[in-house]
């Protein structure tokens, strides 16, 4: 599935955020997409964050663009979006978009694209624009999802030293088996797209950006391992950003990590084996998300 967010105002994409009217959500949906979709509970807004979105002009008047929702919020009437463009694609010029678009689910029979509004459509976007070689084949990790780091949107996140390597694996491998595919992040599970040079830039965008949840596992050594010391950052961010619900400790040994605090709430992993740390995750997750 993908959004697809089309606005008349030549300058709507200018910005990192847009408006559109609650009565404009979900118009040139199919019914039981739109269905799925139309209660903007946690849950369907974290399906809407993990879709890539086609952003486009009216009447295809302007380059199109691919990227990702990163919040949205209701405001009376109204729906507010925030959302990043992947800078790697790069503007789309709008012909070849028209060209594609019966594929896209773009109803120029009734109109559509003179129409400002938000779709969710059924179609593998990322696919279509490789597929018509507007964009490279999307790439696929060792689960064999595929995906570019910078568009995934992660249910979790895992940050760890290299010692404890072993038992976030195991911890790794049971939330896995209970999310969707490609919605956890686990180093090993990335080698090669971590293979590259600004890699502080990436890992910070996928902690800071991507994920919903980050799980930390702290030992002594934690902050003055090079990477996780540039995730720190961004995981610092989050807490500083008072979104301390989006992050989780598991702590191994007795250590002091600068920005973690006497009183901060942690699991002990000397007490719980990896299976049982895997359910307290996949259990904050759910709280998170707003399931049960």
């Amino acid at each position: 599935m993908f959004n697809l967010i089309m606005s008349g105002n030549d300058t709507a994409w200018d910005l990192p955020a847009y408006e559109f009217p609650t009565s404009r959500f979900l118009e040139y949906t199919v019914d039981s997409v739109a269905e799925a979709h139309s209660d903007l509970s946690a849950k369907v807004i974290d399906k809407l964050k993990s879709y890539p979105s086609l952003f486009l002009y009216e009447c295809y008047e302007k380059d199109a663009f691919v990227g990702y929702i990163r919040e949205i919020k209701q405001r009376g009437r109204a729906v507010a979006i925030e959302y990043e463009f992947d800078q790697e694609i790069g503007p789309i010029p709008a012909a070849k978009i028209k060209e594609i678009a019966s594929k896209l689910e773009i109803d120029e029979s009734r109109g559509e694209q003179y129409r400002t509004h938000w779709a969710v459509k059924t179609k593998d976007l990322l696919g279509i624009l490789s597929e018509h070689e507007i964009i490279a084949a999307p790439v696929a990790n060792d689960s064999g999802v595929c995906g570019r780091l910078e568009e995934m949107r992660f249910k979790v996140a895992f940050s760890f030293p290299g010692e404890l390597r072993g038992v976030v694996k195991d911890v790794a491998d049971g939330v896995k088996a209970s999310l969707p595919p490609g919605s956890v992040f686990y180093d090993d599970d990335f080698i090669a797209q971590l293979a590259r040079p600004n890699l502080d830039t990436l890992l910070q965008a996928v902690y800071l950006k991507n994920s919903d949840l980050v799980v930390v596992f702290l030992s002594k050594d934690y902050e003055s391992k090079l990477w996780c010391g540039i995730e720190w950052r961004a995981i610092r961010s989050i807490i500083n950003s008072r979104s301390d619900e989006t992050v989780m400790f598991v702590r191994s040994e007795e250590c002091n990590v600068p920005g973690v605090f006497p009183q901060d709430g942690y699991v002990d992993m000397n007490r719980f084996p990896p299976d049982q740390i895997a359910k307290f995750v996949l259990e904050r997750q759910k709280l998170l998300a707003g399931t049960s």
